[in-house]
């Protein structure tokens, strides 16, 4: 029964199989077919580019053929100047014939001359009032910057003659920057579109193009191209036409998405049938299920009083749930309970709480012996928690302090004592020590110094963790626990000065009061004042008081409230001395600062960082100080540049000479100030009093270079062009006026 059960199982996920490999050969096909469409626009785009290519260099050809020819022949320049004569006019109109003759694209070429109206064509001269393609001549002559081809025009050259379809284009003659006139190039645009048309497969591919007003280009009213879906847009920025182009309806992609569709179909009768399948082999397959459930119905009926809405599986997996559940519950209910009686016992012991019945829940939950003669608390904190909470997970965490917890109770006990341990904080473990009679108070310290230091090796050793360790005073019975800790949390308290990773023991730590608080505020001034005076001192003073800080080892909370007056004092000496000292004691980075001081874990490397933080305040207070010095000589060297602007020797090299300084520290201390290079503001000196000489006199180029600091004019015309954008000799011809000097 078991095999024939579990040979219809396997057979019913056959469909399964058969969908999936279905679906992906479906997938397949349909992948194919994106990869045929991919493919089809791809060579569509290359084939539209090489068609606007060709395009845009035939044009090209044309216009450099034609104005090269108009750039050589002098006859040309010699028609605009109105210095040609006969023979001239048939040479240039023999070079227009000639031109038309051996480009099919030209329509026409003619040269129009602004001064009499004079127009040359191919077939000779004519005027402008009696010239077919005057309207266009009058329009090019009002944008003359324009550099491209005209939008698709007719052109007839007199009247009656037939019109023709052309795109223009005018260049100013003569070439390359005359004003006497325009060269205007006219395309046969039917001559175009033939050679468009030889580049285009009709049968397979269209296109459409459009020109800048929006004019149909190609094909032309009287072709078709036929319809289809457009793959491809190009503008070409030469002509201003937009080429679009696709394949031809009924083609390659119509047929790509028959199949597609046909893939689609199959795939969802398959999907279908896979479906039906299934319903029918489930059916089939629950049969035996149907006959075993109907046996235990009655019984599940009986224990749980009214039927549940729920399938026969269901049930059986909610009675065995339930039983689980139950007898889990009920484990756990007593684990929990011990565990919270223990913590809670714990915490009255250490905290000298002194409940009815505390005798007999010592003697019930036997956690410390009742017949010890010495007790102690052993506190052990994780030092750097925030980072141990960065580098580890919740779940590593509990893992790494459970961990912790058997280490050091197993040490404990390897020093002949019995461990008791729980956390008291996120990183503080405190340990409930005990010790037979024949063990004295100094004896199961220095057990305990010992296991501690055990401790604090192996973990540094295995877990890579640090831990500092408290050991409070030793009592003879398990009540005065409380004092033990009390005396255990006071030695903590010590730890910056005794350091990380580092066993605290109360009654060996020094004295407090060799150095009074009061002592260490007049300290605190003094470093204030030294600093102040920007006296180095000030670091022999800070390292000083460290040393006393040290040797009378303060509590934790008074050393970093000595910090806060050290800082408090320097905030009130120096912070309304600049903006930039302002922002070394507020603001983001100075709470960085402080956050990260008083986070250090001992005395050695709260000085350090105490150090490198006043370091970079006193480079600051240095730095303010010496730019309320150099201002004045910023403004000395600014006033003997504007004195001296016309001397053709003043440089670096002059004013480091003059003011006794390095011209790199002068150049610096230039570009610092006035936010401007020395040689910048020298030339708009130069530069400004040179636009009033040629405004205001009639002083020569030459003259006025020499009045402004050049050796010549030559030099000084090409940096007065380069600064002012036009010639000197173009200023004072256009009437510019001097610019506004700056302050």
């Amino acid at each position: 029964m078991l095999r024939n059960w579990y040979f219809r199982l396997l057979f019913s996920y056959f469909p399964i199989l058969v969908l999936t490999f279905t679906i992906i050969l479906f997938l397949s096909f349909i992948a194919i077919n994106e990869i045929s469409r991919s493919e089809t626009e791809k060579a569509d785009r290359i084939s539209t580019g090489y068609t606007v290519d060709s395009v845009e260099r035939t044009v090209h050809e044309m216009e450099m053929t034609v104005l090269s020819e108009a750039v050589k022949n002098v006859n040309y320049s010699a028609f605009m100047n109105r210095e040609s004569n006969r023979d001239a006019k048939y040479e240039i109109v023999s070079s227009l014939r000639a031109m038309i003759d051996n480009n099919e694209l030209i329509q026409s070429i003619y040269v129009y001359r602004e001064s009499d109206g004079a127009i040359l064509t191919q077939n000779g001269q004519t005027e402008l009032s009696a010239f077919g393609d005057q309207a266009f001549i009058k329009k090019a002559m009002a944008n003359l910057d324009n550099r491209g081809w005209s939008p698709s025009r007719t052109y007839a050259e007199y009247s009656g003659a037939k019109p023709v379809e052309v795109i223009s284009m005018y260049k100013r003659a003569p070439l390359p920057f005359g004003d006497a006139g325009l060269i205007v190039i006219n395309a046969n645009l039917y001559e175009l579109e033939k050679m468009i048309g030889s580049m285009t497969n009709h049968s397979v591919s269209f296109m459409h193009i459009t020109d800048g007003a929006g004019n149909v280009v190609y094909p032309s009213s009287t072709d078709s191209a036929g319809d289809g879906k457009v793959l491809t847009t190009v503008r070409s920025d030469m002509l201003g036409w937009t080429f679009k182009s696709g394949i031809q309806a009924g083609q390659l992609f119509g047929w790509v998405s028959v199949v597609s569709y046909v893939w689609v179909i199959l795939a969802i009768v398959t999907f279908a049938g896979a479906i039906v399948y299934i319903i029918w082999i489930t059916r089939r397959n629950y049969k035996p299920i149907q006959l075993m459930m109907t046996r235990i119905q009655t019984l599940q009926l009986r224990s749980d009083g009214a039927p549940m809405q729920m399938d026969d599986l269901s049930r059986i997996d909610r009675t065995l749930e339930k039983l689980i559940h139950q007898t889990m519950d009920y484990e756990k209910e007593q684990r929990e309970s011990t565990l919270i009686q223990r913590r809670q016992l714990f915490f009255d012991l250490i905290g000298g709480v002194r409940s009815e019945g505390l005798e007999q829940r010592v003697a019930r939950l036997d956690q410390i012996s009742d017949d010890a003669g010495q007790y102690g608390v052993l506190l052990a904190r994780l030092d750097g928690h925030e980072q141990f909470q960065q580098l580890y997970s919740p779940a590593e965490q509990n893992m790494l302090k459970y961990a912790l917890g058997n280490v050091i109770q197993e040490l404990a006990h390897n020093e002949g004592m019995d461990g008791w341990g729980e956390w008291i904080a996120p990183d503080t473990i405190a340990f409930i020590l005990s010790s037979p009679d024949e063990a004295g108070s100094s004896s199961m310290k220095e057990q305990m110094r010992s296991a501690a230091a055990n401790a604090r090796n192996w973990v540094a050793e295995h877990l890579h963790l640090s831990l500092s360790f408290g050991i409070g005073a030793i009592e003879s019975h398990w009540s005065g626990l409380d004092q033990a800790f009390k005396t255990a949390s006071s030695a903590m308290e010590h730890q910056l000065a005794i350091g990380h990773n580092a066993v605290m023991v109360m009654d060996s730590l020094p004295r407090e009061g060799q150095t009074t608080m009061f002592d260490y505020m007049g300290m605190c001034a003094d470093i204030a004042g030294a600093f102040r005076l920007a006296n180095e001192s000030w670091r022999e003073r800070v390292d000083f008081m460290f040393i006393q800080l040290e040797n009378s080892a303060p509590k934790d909370e008074d050393i970093r409230s000595l910090i806060e007056l050290l800082f408090g004092m320097l905030g009130r000496e120096l912070k309304e001395l600049s903006d930039s000292l302002r922002d070394c004691f507020e603001g983001e980075q100075a709470e960085a600062w402080h956050k990260r001081l008083l986070a250090a874990g001992s005395l050695a490397e709260m000085e350090t960082r105490l150090l490198e933080w006043m370091t970079e305040i006193y480079r600051t207070y240095v730095a303010v100080s010496e730019t309320k010095s150099y201002k004045a000589m910023v403004t000395e060297i600014r006033g003997y540049i504007q004195e001296n602007f016309a001397d053709p020797d003043l440089s670096l090299k002059h004013l480091s000479d003059r003011f006794q300084i390095s011209g790199k520290y002068a150049s610096h201390l230039f570009k610092l100030e006035y936010d401007m290079k020395f040689v910048d503001y020298l030339v708009q000196l130069r530069m400004q009093h040179a636009e009033r000489l040629l405004a205001d006199t009639e002083e020569t180029v030459q003259n006025i270079a020499l009045q402004v600091g050049y050796a010549n004019s030559i030099t000084f015309g090409r940096v007065f062009k380069r600064t002012v954008g036009v010639t000197p000799g173009d200023f004072r011809k256009l009437k510019m006026r001097p610019s506004v000097p700056q302050a």
